[in-house]
C-alpha cells in the first residue's frame, strides 16, 4: 500500500480530505473510519496506459493499483467497474499475503 499523499500534489490532497467529510454529511457511509482506499473518479479520460504487472500493481511505483478507464484499463463504465473489481481482489490478496509473513 501507499500514502496518497506522496504520489499526488498538495492541494489535490488537501481538497480531497475536505471533500470526504463533506460526501459523509451527504451520503452516509461514504467516508469510512476503516477504509483503506478512497478511490475517485473525474469526468475526463486519458489517452496515457500507466503499466502494470500481473499483481495489478504499478510497475514503477509499488503500492499503487491503477484501475480503470483513467489508468487505460478500460473503455466504459462497465469495463471499469469489471477492472476495478479484478483490481480489488489483487489489493485484498496483497494483504492477505503481506498478513501471512508477519
Amino acid at each position: 500500500m501507499t500514502d496518497l499523499s506522496s504520489c499526488v500534489p498538495d492541494y489535490a490532497v488537501e481538497a480531497i480530505r475536505e471533500a470526504l467529510p463533506a460526501f459523509e454529511k451527504q451520503i452516509r457511509g461514504y467516508a469510512m473510519d476503516d477504509a483503506v482506499l478512497t478511490g475517485v473518479e473525474t469526468r475526463t479520460s486519458s489517452p496515457i496506459n500507466i503499466k502494470r504487472n500481473s499483481e495489478y500493481q504499478s510497475v514503477n511505483t509499488r503500492g499503487l493499483y491503477p484501475a480503470g478507464e483513467g489508468a487505460g484499463y478500460a473503455g466504459g463504465i462497465l469495463s471499469a467497474a469489471i477492472d476495478g473489481i479484478e483490481v480489488a481482489e489483487a489489493v485484498a490478496l496483497s494483504i492477505v499475503n503481506t498478513t501471512r509473513l508477519r
